[in-house]
């Protein structure tokens, strides 16, 4: 083989491969996630990492009783933190093909969106539902409190 010919071919090959990065790179920054409750009362944008972006609450929200408002939320940003994982995990695929690296990636981005769902079980939310809760409207020992010095 001509060496000038497989430097050359080597050259265009890296170049291919730092465009595929770069495009991977730019998907994975950009990569989102959006999740809107069943009963379309709760929106959320999660981002890379799951962070979340954007809560929306429509009138309909305000409806709901405080435990199913949370429990609503909560599984609002699950979804779209799920997707958002998933968009990244994607965002590899140029790069990674579809090989054992892809699937590995999958994997473990399986495991974490069932390790979160995992943790959103009836179980665990009976057990914090029996944490004792305050009462907004009820009355507070510290409602009278003067914060430069005691009670008022």
């Amino acid at each position: 083989m001509d060496p000038h010919r497989y430097l050359e071919d080597f050259e265009k090959k890296a170049e291919q491969l730092q465009r595929q990065l770069e495009a991977s790179q730019e998907a994975m920054q950009n990569a989102r996630g959006q999740a809107t409750s069943p009963d379309g009362s709760v929106e959320v944008a999660a981002g890379i990492g799951g962070a979340i972006e954007e809560l929306r609450l429509t009138p309909k929200a305000m409806q709901l009783g405080h435990d199913a408002l949370g429990r609503l939320i909560i599984d609002t940003i699950r979804t779209a933190q799920a997707k958002a994982a998933q968009a990244a995990q994607e965002s590899m695929r140029p790069m990674l093909g579809d090989g054992e690296a892809m699937n590995f990636l999958s994997e473990q981005v399986e495991s974490g969106i069932a390790k979160a769902d995992a943790a959103g079980t009836p179980q665990d939310q009976s057990r914090r539902s029996a944490t004792p809760s305050i009462e907004l409207d009820e009355y507070d020992e510290f409602d009278d409190w003067n914060p430069r010095g005691g009670r008022r």
